[in-house]
């Protein structure tokens, strides 16, 4: 059995994915993306600047959109929604692992 990986992330707060690294790790396309952040569930940690940057540990959850939209053919509506779910039960699960 050979295990092949191309490159490692750490998931946390201080390390960002650009958005074409998290289109290509998330197999979302970038309009998906773009419909995503326009409707306030992916939120870049900079608005301003012409690049968009993302804290890596969303990209957990994005994965999981990305399949949860493979196996059932998702909306884009119905994307936006799941990825709030998925965010919310992320927060609750760090808070729980904190008490």
């Amino acid at each position: 059995m050979q295990i092949e990986h191309s490159e490692l992330l750490w998931l946390d707060e201080q390390h960002e994915v650009s958005l074409d690294q998290l289109a290509e790790l998330s197999a979302l396309t970038q309009e998906e993306l773009h419909q995503l952040v326009e409707s306030g569930v992916l939120i870049p940690n900079n608005l301003t600047g012409g690049i968009w940057y993302f804290n890596s540990h969303c990209l957990v959850s994005i994965r999981k959109l990305s399949r949860l939209k493979q196996d059932f053919d998702l909306d884009a509506n119905t994307l936006g929604l799941i990825l709030a779910f998925l965010e919310r039960i992320r927060m609750l699960e760090q808070q729980l692992s904190k008490t």
